[in-house]
């Protein structure tokens, strides 16, 4: 079943438009991909897919129904949840109070609670350091509690906006691993990620963005070893 649907979607700052004509879809239970260079419009559609960002034209259909002009907290009510680039957790609270920050559209306290123990048996360091305050954690700890918050809505779509980010390779295995493991308990994972190998290894299909349009698009397998996506974002030919 199609959970998420773009059709002829365009997104414009000011006179320049970031996004063309873009249009892909989702599928319920798949990780896909969305690759390319700095610029290509990864970030730009995810904002768009979210609510942070209006788009010039085109419409999103998430699970049947025309969302283009929901706002974003309804989105998440919705079930789309997004973890953004850079992390974005809130430096000043704790780790718990980041986790409950994720929370804050749902009003059943036992199913909170459950998704919270959900998140820390995913992420067990967040659980040795509940009460550590965000702003002082290291970037691989950061990046685990900003998915954690994305978790405690309980999405149907998780949008990770680059995951491994400026993360020590040890961290960036350890967060692709449990990308499929959210997946396999059921999440579909939107991914844009710089890192093309680990996303494509991980995904089940997968987009290539390009100055705003699709270029290319195949499964994670197809694309891996497409010669023309070696050279450009693999570093072999």
């Amino acid at each position: 079943m199609t959970l998420l649907e773009l059709k002829d979607v365009s997104v414009q700052y000011g006179r320049i438009r970031a996004v063309r004509n873009l249009s892909f879809a989702v599928e319920e239970g798949e990780v896909v991909s969305l690759i390319g260079a700095n610029g290509a419009g990864k970030t730009t559609t995810m904002k768009t897919i979210s609510g942070l960002l209006d788009p010039s034209g085109g419409s999103i259909h998430f699970d049947g129904d025309d969302i283009t002009r929901t706002k974003a907290h309804l989105r998440v009510v919705r079930g789309i949840s997004q973890s953004p680039e850079g992390r974005g957790v809130f430096p000043g609270m704790t780790v718990i109070e980041n986790l409950e920050m994720g929370a804050y559209a749902r009003k059943d306290r036992a199913g909170i609670a459950a998704e919270l123990e959900r998140v820390f048996d995913l992420f067990p360091r967040l659980k040795e350091r509940r009460r550590q305050v965000g702003g002082t954690m290291s970037g691989g700890e950061q990046q685990m509690l900003a998915i954690g918050r994305a978790l405690m809505s309980r999405p149907r779509l998780l949008l990770l906006d680059e995951p491994s980010m400026g993360l020590a390779p040890q961290f960036i295995r350890q967060i692709f691993r449990i990308i499929t493991e959210i997946n396999e308990q059921g999440t579909t994972v939107l991914l844009v990620e710089q890192n093309a190998n680990q996303a494509l290894s991980r995904s089940h299909r997968a987009y290539v963005l390009e100055t705003g349009e699709i270029t290319r698009t195949g499964t994670g397998k197809e694309l891996l070893a497409d010669s023309a996506i070696k050279e450009a974002y693999l570093g072999t030919a």
